[in-house]
């Protein structure tokens, strides 16, 4: 999911431009449901098509996450091969219609070319018309800081580990800390957990030093810490994001949830929910119980626009051992 600011589309050359954008990645085998609210861009959902027409009644047409955000009309397009594409629009367009929400168009994206199922005119003939090399509201997006990656593959590989030999540096560093931390009082080392998270939130670089990291790690395994770092990042979530994902990255696995999810939560703010998605994924490989991922995960999943949540991120009452 994308929340996106209000921006003007003028019809489908325009859409299918700016996808890619909203989603994060060029999308393949995807049913794509863009929610407006008039005329503006108000959300973007994506689900994979279903694997063949004998498992159409497995599509998630994306109803429910577009009503939760009060859209008054969706655009639909299908990217994939003809024939299992076209079913899913026409099953999309049911379910669109049983739900009382007006569907301005129904695209398909098929070899390279996008075809419009609800009419066929000179604005868009039978055979197709190329897909737009780029628009307007392209540029748009990435001026207000939208990336496309070339497909999904490319957002993943944005939270892989680092290399062995810098996760094994880091590792030790850790084991130094938690040595170093046993001499302080509990006070003080809040404090310096505190610091230590405000300090890299407003530093213009990422911290480099094996220490540094193994730092920002620990602290915020404390749920306290942890929660003073979600509301901290809100003052500049793409900034954070980075952060976080990067202190995640290095860490050893049994570590990461708490960084991988408070990265996840600031993409889930600036709207990027396919790395969200992939955030609270790592967080939730990383440790199977850890219920802020997974409350977080849920309201993504949902379709719940981030801004609805409040504080809600900061509500989570896991045990300490989680």
């Amino acid at each position: 999911m994308n929340d996106t600011a209000k921006l003007s589309v003028n019809g489908p050359t325009d859409l299918i431009a700016a996808v890619p954008y909203l989603l994060g990645f060029v999308p393949e085998h995807s049913l794509v449901a863009v929610g407006l609210k008039d005329r503006g861009l108000e959300c973007t959902f994506r689900v994979d098509l279903p694997g063949s027409l004998d498992h159409l009644d497995l599509l998630n047409t994306l109803v429910d996450p577009v009503r939760t955000n009060d859209c008054t009309a969706v655009v639909l397009i299908a990217y994939g091969e003809d024939e299992i594409a076209t079913a899913c629009l026409s099953q999309a367009l049911i379910d669109y219609a049983l739900a009382d929400i007006n569907v301005l168009d129904a695209l398909r994206v098929t070899d390279g070319r996008f075809f419009n199922s609800t009419y066929t005119d000179s604005c868009c003939p039978p055979e197709g018309l190329p897909l737009p090399e780029d628009s307007a509201i392209g540029a748009a997006l990435v001026a207000a800081g939208a990336n496309r990656h070339p497909d999904r593959d490319a957002i993943t590989a944005l939270l892989a580990p680092v290399a062995p030999g810098r996760r094994a540096v880091v590792s030790t560093a850790i084991d130094d800390a938690i040595v170093q931390e046993a001499t302080l009082s509990w006070g003080e080392q809040r404090r310096m957990d505190l610091a230590a998270v405000d300090q890299w939130l407003a530093a213009a670089d990422l911290p480099d030093s094996s220490t540094d990291i193994a730092i920002l790690g620990l602290a915020v395994g404390d749920l306290d810490v942890r929660d003073h770092a979600l509301i901290a990042s809100d003052t500049d979530p793409e900034k954070a994001v980075e952060l976080w994902l990067w202190v995640a990255r290095h860490l050893d696995e049994e570590l990461a949830a708490p960084a991988f999810t408070i990265a996840g939560w600031c993409a889930y703010r600036t709207g990027n929910g396919v790395l969200a998605l992939e955030a609270f994924n790592a967080a939730l490989k990383s440790s199977p119980s850890y219920r802020l991922a997974h409350m977080l995960m849920a309201a993504l999943q949902a379709g719940i626009p981030p801004k609805a949540l409040g504080n809600m991120a900061c509500l989570d009452a896991e045990p300490a051992s989680a």
